[in-house]
């Protein structure tokens, strides 16, 4: 609409004073819009489209924010010229436009501050200099009202900026608990499930888009929270989150199920290291922990690992596996993994067994 808006005012400026400065500034104002406009609509494709690598090209955030700048500053030259021109027409529809471009881009802005206020001083200072120039005394009192009412517009984007900062810190903080156990701080069970499906969108077969899940279950943990209380298996819990993430890397990701189950998603190249990755978690899991006051218990980890393929081809599908493979390594003896034989196109199985 200010782009509508402004460009309605050149072309009545054109009218009513046909000089090349007026008519430059139509010019100046279509082409920029268009620029705003494409550069608009080609992020809106790319963000709603799979992320691309960056090919070290002009970014188009800079190009829509450059271009941002350089229209508010041709408006503020171009109401500058219908200011000065004290022509009874444009005068007050200059006046208007700059009222409503300064008050809209005040409450259009409150993630950018700076910005705005740069925007804005761009817009009333030419409106201010061509209310001098426009030899007219009783514009002078322009002069005085207007950088009154850029401080007031300015203040009022300010407020805004720290509600609109309060209001995505608020909806992060929830977001985080709807995604996070809150005891671990890891990933909970819906978070894995986003996750899964995630991973598992790509083609199977490739590298890059092998899935495998550890589906893990600590061994001698009810009877540590029994002996010594649920704060001391709380803690437990916490302790063994951090030995978690120590071993794996920041790709892969962490999540707590439930009670003391635990998952591991590998995807890419480090599905291929499920089994090496299962036992450097046995043996760090297996290390005593020291529970406060000289208090050293020592618990284990038993770890079922499945991989995508015919029979876990979706994440509900991958979980089961991996819980059927849990199962299987508890039966067999606790603190080993059991990794789920995959499928295959002629019906045979393939299984392998690994004690830690």
């Amino acid at each position: 609409m200010a782009a509508v808006v402004g460009a309605a005012l050149a072309s009545l400026a054109v009218l009513r004073v046909p000089t090349l400065m007026m008519l430059s500034w139509l010019c100046a104002d279509l082409a920029l819009t268009f620029v705003r406009l494409i550069s608009m609509l080609v992020m809106r494709r790319a963000l709603r489209g799979p992320a691309q690598p960056s090919d070290g090209g002009f970014p188009l955030t800079d190009l829509y924010v450059l271009s941002s700048m350089l229209w508010c500053a041709q408006i503020g030259c171009g109401v500058g010229l219908c200011m000065a021109s004290a022509d009874p027409v444009l005068v007050p529809f200059a006046c208007l436009a700059t009222t409503g471009f300064v008050g809209g881009l005040a409450a259009r802005n409150p993630g950018a501050p700076r910005m705005t206020v740069v925007q804005m001083i761009s817009v009333v200072v030419p409106f201010t200099i061509g209310a001098v120039l426009s030899g007219q005394p009783w514009l002078l009192a322009l002069c005085g009202l207007a950088p009154l009412y850029l401080v007031a517009v300015a203040a009022v984007n300010r407020r805004l900026h720290t509600d609109y900062v309060a209001l995505l810190r608020a909806e992060l903080a929830l977001r985080h608990q709807a995604f996070h156990c809150g005891l671990t701080g890891l990933p909970n069970r819906t978070f894995l499930n986003q996750a899964l499906g995630s991973a598992l969108e790509g083609t199977e077969g490739e590298e890059e888009h092998a899935v495998t899940l550890l589906y893990l279950d600590l061994d001698g943990f009810k009877s540590v929270n029994d002996t010594y209380g649920h704060a001391a298996g709380d803690l437990l819990l916490q302790l063994v989150a951090r030995r978690l993430k120590d071993v794996v890397m920041a790709t892969d990701i962490v999540a707590r199920i439930g009670g003391d189950e635990f998952a591991v998603l590998l995807s890419g190249p480090r599905a291929a290291s499920a089994e090496v990755i299962a036992s450097m978690i046995i043996s760090a899991v297996g290390l005593p922990y020291d529970l406060s006051q000289g208090t050293l218990v020592r618990i284990g980890v038993s770890v079922g690992i499945a991989e995508r393929d015919l029979d876990a081809s979706d994440s509900q599908a991958l979980l089961a596996s991996a819980d059927r493979a849990l199962y299987a390594a508890k039966k067999q003896g606790k603190g080993t993994f059991y990794r789920a034989p995959p499928a295959r196109n002629d019906g045979d199985r393939i299984s392998k067994h690994i004690s830690a």
